[in-house]
């Protein structure tokens, strides 16, 4: 397995274990072709005392014994503290042998990489966490500055995404023992008050934080330091729904997408919370194939009155807008029930309902051209796109349980017997 944008990693193995040693060697060399691997007896220890021939390497795969102590005073600690306070040095990845997650969690704060229990370690593991520290190193070495965020108790990873001061990255939480992501807003020299971004920030926790369901981004942590206001909240490895729209879905499958999205909205419908940016790109998957939403950073209560704050009236992504949202006027829940259905005829046919060559021009469509049909094998279910596209508001189904109602109805009823009705009465 090679991967194409790593170019050879220079790895070294400290490991006492011969067999142990052989086998990392032996994913090393076949993991990465033109690899430069070096494998000895010593401790971590032993090398943290002459640092400077780390250097010469990327990544350091230490086995340690932590069986009998695996306290703060173990030398393996120290040693990472010492090998850590140098950025030059390579990452550290711990193969473990006993120990406990509070273990883990010291080796994290300590300066490990990343910690790997032997009992766990095969080729899979190995290659993905030298990735992973090479993807970190890398990115370092870039000079961005949004890639080398440094939070107390987070061992930041990989950059996600940037825009204007704002970052997101997947991190390693101490204290959860596990991967979160971390949505940072980097500071400037100004007020936070007068920072729109801060702002969204604050709003977006006050909304979320409450909520305790898996229609929704579990959040974690919410700070503010000199340097950074952070979020941190729930990462998901299987990604987000618009990786599964690159072509049409099984209509059961699309139909059970539509469904989860509908039961996700109906419990943030009833925190009294309108999305306002509801696209695939913000339905998380989970590995049991639920969903979740994430990104409420231009939602707004469904309670305030329009134009309070310093929200602007148009805001949102266009593929996505209902009508009255494309035009600045008030929304409600029916705003997301519209880009509910614009992402389920997406997941029926692979396709958007409305494009065009400017952000402009896809709002004129949303606002004037007919609701698109489905292909005859589909027909049953256009009548529940018929209830979500409407132009009016007050012609679409009202609330996302009665969604989910006509979609269950759509799943359950004989394909061709409600095509052919739909389209006597049409």
């Amino acid at each position: 397995m090679n991967d194409p944008d790593t170019i050879s990693p220079r790895i070294l193995i400290l490991e006492t274990d011969r067999k142990t040693a052989a086998a990392v060697r032996r994913y090393a060399v076949k993991g990465w072709a033109g690899a430069s691997v070096q494998s000895n007896s010593a401790t971590l220890a032993d090398v943290a005392r002459a640092p400077g021939s780390l250097r010469s390497f990327d990544v350091v795969l230490a086995g340690c014994d932590f069986s009998e102590d695996g306290s703060t005073a173990n030398p393996v600690f120290r040693a990472l503290r010492a090998i850590s306070a140098d950025p030059e040095n390579p990452a550290v990845i711990l193969l473990t042998h006993g120990g406990s997650e509070y273990t883990a969690v010291q080796a994290i704060k300590a300066g490990a990489f990343d910690y790997i229990p032997r009992m766990l370690f095969g080729r899979e593991q190995m290659i993905a966490a030298v990735q992973n520290a090479l993807a970190r190193r890398q990115s370092r070495g870039a000079g961005d500055v949004t890639s080398v965020v440094q939070l107390f108790g987070y061992d930041v990873r990989r950059c996600l995404s940037r825009r204007d001061n704002v970052s997101v990255h997947v991190a390693y939480s101490a204290e959860r023992a596990a991967e979160v992501v971390l949505k940072v807003l980097h500071r400037d020299r100004g007020s936070l008050s007068r920072d729109v971004n801060f702002e969204r920030f604050v709003e977006e926790f006050k909304l979320l934080y409450d909520i305790e369901d898996p229609g929704v981004a579990e959040i974690y942590d919410f700070r503010v330091t000199s340097q950074y206001c952070y979020i941190a909240m729930e990462y998901f490895r299987a990604g987000h729904l618009g990786g599964r729209i690159g072509r049409a879905l099984d209509v059961r499958d699309a139909l059970r997408y539509g469904r989860e999205i509908a039961k996700a909205l109906a419990v943030v419908h009833a925190a009294g919370i309108v999305h306002r940016d509801l696209k695939p790109g913000n339905v998380m998957l989970r590995d049991d194939g639920s969903v979740a939403l994430i990104d409420f950073g231009i939602s707004q209560s469904a309670h305030r009155p329009a134009g309070l704050g310093r929200q602007p009236a148009i805001s949102g992504t266009p593929y996505y807008m209902s009508p009255e949202q494309a035009r600045g006027e008030p929304t409600d829940e029916r705003t997301d029930l519209y880009a509910l259905g614009v992402i389920l005829y997406q997941l029926l046919t692979g396709e958007k309902p409305y494009v065009g060559a400017s952000a402009e021009e896809i709002l004129e469509r949303h606002c004037s051209a007919p609701i698109p049909r489905l292909p005859p094998e589909l027909g049953h279910v256009q009548p529940v796109l018929d209830r979500l596209l409407a132009k009016n508001a007050d012609q679409r189904l009202p609330t996302a349980r009665e969604v989910i109602e006509a979609i269950e109805a759509a799943r359950e009823a004989p394909p061709a017997t409600l095509y052919a009705v739909s389209a006597r009465s049409a």
